[in-house]
C-alpha cells in the first residue's frame, strides 16, 4: 500500500471512529427524553442510521487494514468522548484523564508503526 493510501485509509478509520462517537452521543440526547416521545424515538432512528453507516465504512476499511492495527486505533473514541463530554455535556477533563489519552495515543503509534 502507497503512503498515500495509507494515509488516506487512516484518515477514513478516524472518521469512522468519530461516526460512531457521534452515534454515542445522539443515543446519550436520546435517553434524555421520554423513551416513547418523538424526540427520543428521532434520536434513536438517527442514532441507528449513523451506526448502520458506520458499520459500511468499518467494512470497508477492514478491507485495508488488518483487524489488529484497526480495533487498536478504536481506542481514539476515548479521546473523542472526552472532546466531546467538555464541549457538550460542560465535563471536566482532569490531568489524569490528558495523560491517559496521552498513554493512548503512543500505543496507537506502536501499534500501526509495528505494522507498517
Amino acid at each position: 500500500m502507497s503512503r498515500t493510501s495509507k494515509i488516506k485509509t487512516y484518515a477514513v478509520i478516524y472518521l469512522c471512529y468519530l461516526l460512531y462517537s457521534i452515534t454515542m452521543v445522539v443515543a446519550k440526547f436520546a435517553g434524555e427524553h421520554p423513551i416513547y416521545s418523538m424526540q427520543a424515538l428521532g434520536l434513536y432512528a438517527l442514532a441507528f442510521t449513523l451506526f448502520g453507516c458506520f458499520a459500511i465504512i468499518w467494512q470497508q476499511v477492514l478491507k485495508r487494514l488488518p483487524l489488529t492495527v484497526a480495533h487498536a486505533n478504536r481506542a481514539v473514541t476515548i479521546l473523542y468522548g472526552m472532546i466531546f463530554g467538555a464541549v457538550l455535556f460542560s465535563e471536566t477533563i482532569s490531568l489524569n484523564m490528558i495523560i491517559g489519552a496521552l498513554i493512548i495515543v503512543a500505543g496507537i503509534v506502536l501499534m500501526v508503526k509495528k505494522h507498517e
